[in-house]
């Protein structure tokens, strides 16, 4: 009876011991497996819905997606409208974003910090009528947080701030030295 429970006892450690192993091992291969998962849509072209409902304007934005932490793009936008929301007429904005807390399952979404640059032709004059075009050199930095489906579609959020380099006083008219960048944009990876 003695050595009946003893063999008992041994299987049953040999046995639980068996079974734990088998489940680490799974836990590790499906960490591994999630650590390991690519992002196959490197390419995603998103609309500036704010930008449409705020006035006549129409932002784009390009942006390849370097891994589940990392991308940059462009950003065009095109004012068809009065300056009552901004001063631009029409914008290039070259960006590089670092993504924080994102989920790698879909990669480059979660929260998000971007540098950027704008070279824009900007009308600073006020009086409707005169055309007084400026080119404007900017820089700056952003925040905002992006969603990725498993359809690929994509929805964020961001604002940021750039500083004009270029600063022109005359005596009829004094501009900003900074801008704002604003949206609420809808996307598709592909």
């Amino acid at each position: 009876m003695n050595k009946l429970l003893i063999i008992s006892f041994v299987l049953l450690v040999f046995f639980c011991g068996y079974a734990q192993e088998d489940e680490k091992v799974t836990k590790v291969e499906v960490v591994n497996q999630f650590d390991e998962v690519e992002v196959h849509e490197k390419n995603e072209i998103r609309l500036n819905a704010l930008d449409l409902i705020m006035h006549p304007a129409l932002s784009l934005s390009y942006e390849r997606i370097l891994n589940e932490s990392n991308g940059y793009g462009v950003s065009l936008f095109a004012n068809f409208g009065d300056h009552d929301a901004t001063y631009q007429n029409f914008s290039i904005t070259p960006y590089y974003r670092f993504y924080f807390l994102n989920r790698k399952d879909y990669g480059a979404s979660g929260l998000f910090v971007e540098a950027f640059s704008s070279f824009s032709s900007v009308d600073f004059d006020e009086k409707q009528n005169s055309n007084s075009n400026e080119f404007q050199i900017s820089m700056g930095v952003g925040l905002g947080k992006k969603w990725v489906n498993r359809n690929g579609f994509s929805f964020e959020t961001f604002v940021g701030v750039g500083r004009y380099f270029i600063n022109r006083d005359t005596d009829n008219y004094s501009h900003p030295d900074a801008h704002g960048r604003f949206g609420l944009s809808i996307g598709k990876r592909f």
